[in-house]
Order: structure tokens, then C-alpha cells, then sequence
């Protein structure tokens, strides 16, 4: 199935027109990670994380007097369109088995005996726990990338495997920055969207590889830059029906999911318009500058 009809689009002759447009998405990403920063959730700062549903609606400011009443003044409120609560406080001993979650339950059952409430999440983390994750995190993102280089080198070649990583970075690297930008909270679900990304993108980028590795040795008389935009063009209708089939899922997800897979629903969208993106205009377009700067052997 073509969704698009055969297309003769000149990608790699106008490379540094998509340079530019990576470049300047790079240098946002990178002004937003330096001046604002993330907000990390309960995963990797510790402490407590509660989901509370009330069965008739509670304002935020009788929310806030009652958590001050309970000695969390400075706790995280927020409160979503159906009137859940999420709170969030600092680690503390409550002395005891007791929690944060019991201390509020009991304080809300005093304070609002005749609305009825129900916990739907209560995640606790120790400090000691959220700095091993962090560690983790960043081990296995490193792991991963130099896993993807190295495969992708043996498939194909170094040139692939270096355009690939490079491309992975630049889509990890914004995906970053939009959750600097709209202040999303840093959590493992969160990061879990961000690996998924990795593992889409790398496979649109190794469709893309292969098509132009296929072309390499059955056409002679073109350039590589010619084969590279035949391969591009050849691939394009699938790139766009996958990405298509995957956005409408993601954004029933946004849309329609429950609150819990909405930040993964949305790392995910945009992630898999950067992977596409990255995988026609970066991955493709840097094997041919490489190409251009050290012509292999096969092209000289």
C-alpha cells in the first residue's frame, strides 16, 4: 500500500536547511534544561506521592489548610479536571508504621466526615532508593546507546552507527527539553516513554539504513547522494503510515486514557514525531555528509 504516490524530493541536497531547523530545536531544548531545569517527581527526589478522589468536589485551598494542619504546609498540590488531588511531600518519619498516607487519611476522614474519599495511588521512596535510580537511569540510557552503536555498526557500517546514535541524542535530547518546557515531572514512567522513543526511533532509522544499503549494491551508475534520496523517497510511504498508526493511538491515549499513562501517552507522541523526523532528515542526511567529508571506497 502507497499512501503517498511516488515522490522524487531532493532530501539530502537540502540537508542543511534540516541541519538548521535540528540545530536551532537543539539550542531551545538546551536554553530550557539550563534556565528552567526539570522538576523531578517522587522516583528520584523521595518522599511521598498520594492520589486522592473525593466523591463530591473539594476546593485546593481546603486541601492546603488541611495538609498545613497535618505539619506539610510546603507540600506539591495539584488538582486535575475531575477534581483528583495528587500530593506530594518530603520525605519524613511519622514515627512508627506510620505513613503519610494513614496520618492524611485519618486527617481527611475528620475533616470531611461527610464526603466520602478514596486513595487511587500512594507511592512512598526513600532518598536512599531515589539516588540508586537515578544512577540507574543514566547507566541504562548509556548502555543502550552504545548497544544501538554497536549493532547498527555491524549491521551496517560505522557511518550508519554514528548517524544513528547521533540522531538518538538529538531526539532524547529534545524530548528533554519539551518536558523542561511544559514541566513535566521526571518520573519512571516517564522514562520508561523515553527508552521506548530510543527503541522507535532507532528502527525507523534502521528501515531507512537498510533501504539505502540495498540500493548501494544494486545501483552503479548513481552518486550516493542520489541513491540516498531514491532509498528516502522509496521509504517514505511507510514511515508516514507507521508514524500515522501510532499517532492516532498515542493521541486516544492523551485524549481518552486515564491520568497515569497521559504523560506517557504524550513523551510518546512526541517522540515518535521526532523519531520520524530524525530518521529522514538526520540519520540519512548525516551518513551523507560523512559521505561527502570521507568518501568510502566503494565511491571514490
Amino acid at each position: 500500500m502507497r499512501l503517498i504516490p511516488e515522490t522524487h524530493i531532493d532530501f539530502a541536497g537540502k540537508r542543511r536547511v534540516f541541519f538548521g531547523i535540528s540545530a536551532l530545536l537543539v539550542l531551545v531544548s538546551v536554553g530550557s534544561l539550563v534556565f528552567r531545569g526539570f522538576r523531578y517527581g517522587v522516583d528520584f527526589t523521595g518522599g511521598s506521592l498520594l492520589q486522592i478522589r473525593f466523591e463530591n468536589r473539594v476546593t485546593i485551598d481546603a486541601m492546603r489548610s488541611l495538609l498545613a494542619g497535618v505539619g506539610e504546609g510546603g507540600a506539591s498540590i495539584q488538582q486535575d479536571e475531575r477534581g483528583d488531588f495528587l500530593v506530594r511531600v518530603k520525605p519524613r518519619d511519622f514515627g512508627g508504621r506510620e505513613t503519610f498516607g494513614s496520618v492524611l487519611g485519618r486527617e481527611l476522614t475528620r475533616q470531611f466526615p461527610d464526603n466520602p474519599f478514596e486513595v487511587l495511588r500512594e507511592e512512598t521512596v526513600g532518598p536512599q532508593v531515589s539516588k540508586e535510580l537515578q544512577g540507574k537511569v543514566l547507566l541504562a540510557v548509556a548502555l543502550g546507546l552504545v548497544g544501538i552503536l554497536i549493532y547498527v555498526s555491524f549491521r551496517f557500517n560505522l557511518q550508519f552507527g554514528v548517524a544513528a546514535v547521533f540522531s538518538l541524542v538529538f531526539v532524547t535530547l529534545i524530548e528533554l527539553g519539551f518536558l523542561s518546557l511544559v514541566g513535566m515531572e521526571i518520573t519512571m514512567t516517564v522514562i520508561a516513554a523515553l527508552l521506548t522513543v530510543i527503541g522507535y526511533a532507532v528502527n525507523d532509522s534502521i528501515v531507512v539504513s537498510d533501504r539505502i544499503r540495498e540500493d548501494l549494491r544494486k545501483i552503479r551508475k548513481e552518486t550516493f547522494t542520489q541513491i540516498v534520496n531514491r532509498a528516502l523517497n522509496e521509504t517514505l510511504s511507510r514511515t508516514v503510515i507507521t508514524g500515522l498508526s501510532v499517532f492516532f493511538v498515542l493521541l486516544a491515549l492523551l485524549v481518552l486514557g486515564a491520568a497515569s499513562i497521559k504523560d506517557f501517552a504524550a513523551i510518546m507522541l512526541v517522540g515518535m514525531v521526532l523519531g520520524t523526523y530524525s530518521s529522514i532528515f538526520v540519520v540519512a542526511n548525516a551518513v551523507v555528509e560523512w559521505e561527502q567529508k570521507f568518501p568510502s571506497k566503494r565511491r571514490r
